[in-house]
């Protein structure tokens, strides 16, 4: 979870958002970085696959990292939805087992 704003008046977990969430923000900006790349220089469909296997280490470790903090604290937050307790932990299962399956992926990616 990261604190978005200075922790005054602090309401509880509202203002917090999770790693996800800031995950998923960088992915995208690079995303259409590469996306614009590929459009405007003439990338290869190569090189753009190579690329595009790189960003899922983002989501990869950004899923993996998510996940088992989810696990060790009970707490998930998703977007706009607070869970805590044995759905936290299911949910953080799942972001494991998404984040692996991405840096899988990346490994492929890379051995083209």
């Amino acid at each position: 979870m990261v604190l978005v704003r200075w922790p005054t008046d602090w309401n509880g977990p509202k203002r917090l958002r999770g790693l996800l969430d800031v995950g998923f923000a960088i992915y995208g900006l690079l995303t259409i970085g590469l996306v614009a790349t590929f459009v405007i220089t003439g990338l290869s469909p190569h090189a753009f696959a190579k690329g595009f296997s790189v960003l899922l280490f983002i989501i990869g470790s950004v899923l993996a990292a998510d996940g088992v903090l989810g696990l060790r604290t009970g707490m998930d937050k998703t977007g706009r939805r607070f869970r805590s307790g044995p759905a936290a932990r299911v949910f953080a299962g799942g972001k494991l087992a998404a984040g692996v399956a991405a840096i899988l992926l990346l490994c492929v990616g890379l051995a083209l």
